[in-house]
């Protein structure tokens, strides 16, 4: 199993808001969404950050009354780790447990195409088990 196949199982491949919204418009996106993180890309399309709902409570430590006025760009994480959509999926969990990480923005040619987050590994994992016992047993029914 690759990460382009969880990522394209996924109701909305690539969660994303502007940087110059809100905190307040990232929380209310990512509830929608149900998703727990946004990227943020470039007004050309490139991958310019991602928040995550870590970022957001590292916020309303220091500024909780100030959600609406912050502009994501501002606790948005710049430095990120991204992994190719033809990686392995067993590779990208291996990255995400290495740097303590829960989302992993997915590349294709320098562009993003989706965001895959540890709940997505685990519910990828868990479908395609289910899917082998039921291959076993219809194999030994059949027997």
């Amino acid at each position: 199993m690759q990460v382009e196949d969880v990522v394209k199982a996924k109701t909305v491949p690539l969660p994303a808001i502007k940087q110059s919204d809100s905190v307040l418009a990232a929380v209310k996106q990512m509830l929608a969404l149900k998703e727990t993180g946004l990227v943020i890309l470039t007004p050309s399309g490139g991958l310019a950050g991602i928040i995550t709902e870590r970022d957001v409570m590292r916020l309303v430590s220091d500024r909780y009354n100030q959600l609406d006025k912050v502009e994501v760009w501002e606790v948005m994480s710049k430095s990120l780790l991204t992994i190719g959509a033809a990686r392995p999926l067993d590779e990208a969990l291996a990255l995400m447990t290495e740097k303590h990480i829960h989302h992993l923005p997915v590349m294709h040619a320098e562009r993003a195409i989706g965001l895959l987050s540890l709940d997505d590994i685990v519910a990828a994992r868990l479908k395609k088990t289910e899917q082998e016992a039921q291959q076993l047993k219809e194999y030994i029914t059949q027997q």
